[in-house]
């Protein structure tokens, strides 16, 4: 009887285990199909203009060696973590909020001629909400913001 429940408790682990490392496989065919690795980049390559201006600040005057050893640096730290954030926390946020099914669901949609499409319009849809939040939106926001100062003063 031992014999049959240890044997019953390893079949589901390893059930588990395969089904956890199936889906971790689908999140990461998913993030390819989504080209997450790139936006992820590219959101990291802000940063990195963002600490290159820090240290340009901070070693203004001292030998530029020091500057390009620090961005080398940055730009090598920000690759690793760029890479952690894909194959790690997003495998693991996904895995939180979204069931296999669901994950199927999306692979399929985004290999889908829709889903090619939504992601290559998403960067212009993006830039194109950024100018009716900056044109038609802001102005206002700003002079509401401002009343308020002037109101709190």
């Amino acid at each position: 009887m031992k014999k049959l429940l240890i044997l019953t408790i390893l079949t589901l682990t390893c059930s588990v285990t395969s089904f956890a490392q199936d889906k971790a496989t689908d999140l990461k065919k998913l993030f390819s199909l989504m080209d997450t690795e790139k936006m992820i980049d590219g959101m990291m390559d802000n940063m990195v203009t963002v600490f290159k201006q820090q240290a340009n600040e901070q070693f203004q005057g001292a030998d530029a060696s020091k500057t390009d050893k620090y961005f080398e640096f940055v730009v090598q730290e920000t690759k690793v973590m760029s890479k952690k954030l894909v194959n790690e926390d997003m495998v693991n946020i996904y895995d939180k909020h979204f069931t296999q099914d669901e994950v199927k669901d999306l692979i399929k949609f985004f290999e889908s001629s829709t889903g090619k499409k939504m992601l290559d319009k998403t960067p212009q849809i993006t830039m194109d909400l950024m100018n009716v939040i900056m044109e038609k939106h802001m102005p206002e926001f700003q002079e509401k913001l401002e009343k308020k100062l002037e109101e709190l003063k």
